[in-house]
């Protein structure tokens, strides 16, 4: 290939050069009128030089060169280039419209494939579902597995534990009748084994703050009030109650029988300011507990607030996250989504003693890394909570089947 530029009076005689010198199929790169008082044409185009050198590839095949040539002829003006694209576009035609026709006609079996042949896919889900643990019922340790189900397990939780149960037992060794003993006290272990534990609060090892955060109504007031009174009654620590709660009515109201209660101070620090004066009034406490609003999980605007006091000062700070013990899987997801923002390390699970599900407890700790630290049940000051024992909680779900 080469590139050539040609000059002539007129764009006729211009491209009549380039055709002469460089063939039929030459490509016009640029084309210009110069000024000045002998005003001439400037033709700039690409070729093979050869002028009657036959069409190859695409154009030979179709004579498109050839059909350039003759078009020409009538109107020098036209570049070959265009032409040639012209004919290409029109060759191509029966192929747009064969590929036209090819995506209508799928367009049609994918509507007529998801109105009429499979179900909606919420319905084929529920159908997989079913179908998987109709299979698990089915196995070996089937009746486990039903039983793990009625204690608020995950499917695919309580399908993990059962089969991992079968490989440990190699039941087939083992007379019938001992099986299901057997399986139910090897699922107990496994689960004791898995749960991850926290240990209490201790003042002094990585932190001496210690913040409680959750929805409202979790319990996260009287929780704290039987923190701290253990801390300051029965510990001999230094406590010093913190609220950020001033949205929920009475609340403060709460925290100051308490703290009255339990003989310790109580401070309000609802902004990064008064947080930062009572951090450094308090500078030589032993613990500082700190309550925050409720409506932190349903408002980001909250949270955002709650962020900015709790994390102005730098401070190390221990966040326990309070969930509910009777929650569902989604509003368990829903707590652990939205409380992200404030660096929970520990999980306190609360109401156990309204809770007939006691699976939450396995369940939560497949969605989240995050250990228990205590476990809490009735409004008792400082009676009703305990440091969470995975051989507590293990029993605590087996109770109903076990016991």
């Amino acid at each position: 290939m080469e590139t050539r530029q040609f000059r002539a009076k007129t764009m006729s005689e211009a491209l009549r050069e380039t055709r002469k010198a460089l063939g039929a199929e030459a490509m016009i790169i640029s084309a210009r009128t110069m000024e000045g008082p002998s005003g001439y044409v400037e033709v700039t185009a690409v070729g093979n030089g050869e002028q009657n050198k036959k069409n190859s590839g695409l154009a030979g095949k179709y004579g498109i060169g050839k059909k350039a040539d003759q078009s020409a002829a009538p109107n020098d003006n036209i570049s070959p280039q265009l032409v040639n694209e012209e004919q290409i576009q029109k060759s191509l035609e029966p192929l747009k419209r064969e590929m036209m026709s090819l995506r209508k006609m799928i367009a049609d079996l994918s509507q007529i494939t998801s109105q009429a042949v499979l179900p909606g896919f919420n319905d084929l889900r529920t159908l997989i579902l079913e179908a998987s643990q109709e299979q698990e019922a089915s196995r070996l340790l089937g009746p486990v597995y039903t039983e793990l189900l009625s204690l608020g397990l995950l499917p695919e939780v309580a399908r993990d534990l059962v089969r991992t149960a079968e490989m440990k037992l190699g039941l087939k060794t083992v007379d019938r009748k001992d099986w299901m003993n057997l399986a139910r006290g090897m699922v107990r272990e496994l689960i004791t084994q898995r749960i991850r534990l926290a240990g209490p609060m201790v003042a002094g090892e990585g932190s001496r703050i210690f913040v409680f955060a959750g929805p409202s109504g979790v319990g996260k007031t009287t929780t704290l009030a039987k923190v701290a009174s253990r801390m300051a009654l029965s510990e001999g620590l230094d406590v010093v109650i913190i609220t950020t709660d001033t949205y929920r009515v009475g609340s403060i109201d709460q925290s100051r029988r308490y703290a009255e209660l339990i003989g310790v101070p109580l401070v309000v620090a609802d902004r990064p300011e008064t947080m930062a004066a009572a951090l450094r009034s308090y500078s030589s406490a032993d613990v500082l507990l700190i309550d925050t609003p409720g409506r932190a999980f349903e408002n980001e605007q909250v949270r955002t607030m709650l962020q900015d006091v709790l994390f102005a000062t730098g401070e190390p700070m221990e966040t326990h996250l309070l969930v509910s013990a009777t929650y569902s899987t989604s509003q368990q997801e829903a707590v652990i989504r939205n409380f992200a923002p404030m660096r929970p390390s520990r999980l306190i699970m609360t109401k156990i003693d309204e809770c007939v599900e006691l699976g939450s407890l396995v369940n939560i700790q497949q969605m989240t890394d995050l250990p228990f630290s205590y476990l809490t049940r009735g409004h008792r000051v400082p009676e009703d909570i305990e440091v969470a024992g995975a051989g507590r909680i293990a029993q605590l779900l087996f109770r109903t089947i076990m016991e």
